[in-house]
């Protein structure tokens, strides 16, 4: 954990008083407004610090940033959520369908679906067009997936079936999940031969890694049953006396690589971008998609683009993408034994703890250790001792960032991108300011 800087009000022009009823702004003496560009980005630099915190799963980031104003972080976050450029199914033809569900909402139910594949690979659909000047789909915009499937009469017709179809869906060069699940299981026999206690050694690594929240025991925890879950088999409960039901899953779609993308995302392969089996893949190979009864076909060809979260939330690379203001807590009177044993255990876990005093008098004595573990719960105002011991505010300038990834990006991309796409955006402001002073002359 990086050290806990003191707050500077003359920054911000004040800072924000936790209280009952919520929190008010308190303004106190700020600095002068910069003369120019250049004292702005001097002081800028001078107060400006990016700290990582803590990385609680591939997925997940939860970072700082320090010296910079609501609209930065604002903008930040906006940005990821809604413009950083993602790979997602956009238009679905749709040959066959004689499942319940209707078109649109399977068409719907596809395009959510999270593609593992880099989206910096590719380029933005309309860039490449054909002889009469319009936009045409190659294999440097577009990826394509098929999906085909029968349900047949029973449970062993179906898997006759659904053989038969994988041995000719391998012979037409198409890749569908179950050969990500052969490649899983080639890549686990390699691994076979690993020392039982290197892996006791890397679970030892993970529990003590340190929580900013002081949780790393409850996400170590959190860890272990999504993991049992997702091991467990995802075979459909068989109700007697009933027809045979046909499950239609992610791992069913299967990609049709087009022009070069098989050499650049070759199969059975850890490249950039590419599935654990290798190739173009769905991220989750187990997402429900539709239902079939003996007899019905789901056949349909899908095409994904380029796009952004502005334009549908398909498009947008995070689950979640939040910050919150930095709390500032300072004990004004000592708290003493049963109290601060109340406060240390009870009402604000994680962020006092214990220490032993050299009073004679007393016994343990509360300081403040984490504050980042802060969740501004205010419980300690029930005390009205506590009330009067603690004061709790927020640093308006220090924002703390949790950023959830859905997969297809690690988080840290997603943020440098963001970072990137702010940068574009001012130099082009800049450059319409120049434009407009230009022409007033």
């Amino acid at each position: 954990m990086p050290p806990i800087p003191e707050p500077d009000t003359s920054a911000t022009g004040g800072i924000y008083d936790v209280n009952e009823s919520g929190i008010q702004f308190r303004h106190t003496p700020s600095l002068p407004t910069p003369a120019n560009g250049d004292e702005f980005l001097k002081r800028f630099k001078s107060g400006f610090k990016f700290n990582v915190l803590e990385r609680p799963s591939k997925n997940e980031l939860v970072f700082e940033i320090i010296g910079v104003d609501v609209s930065f972080a604002n903008a930040l976050r906006r940005i990821m959520i809604a413009e950083i450029p993602t790979m997602a199914l956009e238009t679905v033809y749709m040959w066959n369908n004689s499942g319940l569900i209707h078109d649109e909402v399977l068409s719907h139910r596809l395009g959510l679906v999270p593609l593992n594949v880099d989206p910096r690979l590719f380029d933005e659909y309309g860039h490449d067009v054909d002889e009469n000047g319009e936009a045409a789909c190659t294999d440097r915009n577009t990826i394509v997936f098929k999906l085909n499937v029968v349900c047949g009469k029973n449970e062993a017709d179906d898997e006759r079936l659904q053989k038969k179809r994988n041995s000719e869906f391998k012979a037409e060069g198409l890749v569908s999940g179950y050969d990500v699940e052969e490649a899983q299981q080639k890549k686990s026999e390699k691994g076979g031969n690993k020392k039982s206690g290197d892996d006791d050694d890397e679970m030892k690594e993970e529990v003590e890694e340190p929580s900013v929240m002081n949780l790393s025991i409850a996400d170590r925890a959190a860890a272990d049953a999504a993991a049992s879950n997702l091991n467990k088999s995802s075979t459909p409960i068989d109700t007697p006396h009933r027809p045979f039901t046909r499950h239609v899953y992610t791992r069913d779609l299967l990609w049709c690589p087009q022009g070069d993308q098989l050499a650049k995302f070759p199969l059975h392969s850890t490249g950039v971008g590419s599935g654990v089996g290798g190739g173009i893949r769905p991220l989750h190979e187990d997402i429900l998609l539709a239902k079939l009864r003996p007899g019905q076909v789901i056949e349909l060809e899908a095409h994904a683009k380029k796009g952004i979260g502005k334009d549908h939330a398909k498009w947008s690379p995070v689950a979640t993408a939040s910050y919150r203001l930095m709390p500032s807590i300072e004990i004004v009177k000592p708290i003493y034994d049963e109290l601060a044993e109340e406060l240390v255990n009870w009402m604000e876990p994680g962020v006092f703890k214990l220490e032993e005093t050299d009073d004679a008098d007393h016994r343990v004595k509360a300081v403040v250790v984490n504050p980042y573990a802060c969740t501004m719960s205010r419980n300690f105002m029930r005390n009205p001792s506590l009330k009067e011991s603690i004061k709790m505010s927020r640093i308006p300038n220090h924002f703390i960032f949790s950023v959830e990834s859905v997969g297809m990006m690690e988080p840290a991309v997603i943020v440098a991108e963001a970072l990137k796409v702010l940068k574009n955006k001012a130099i082009n402001l800049s450059g319409m300011t120049h434009e407009a002073e230009a022409m007033n002359e």
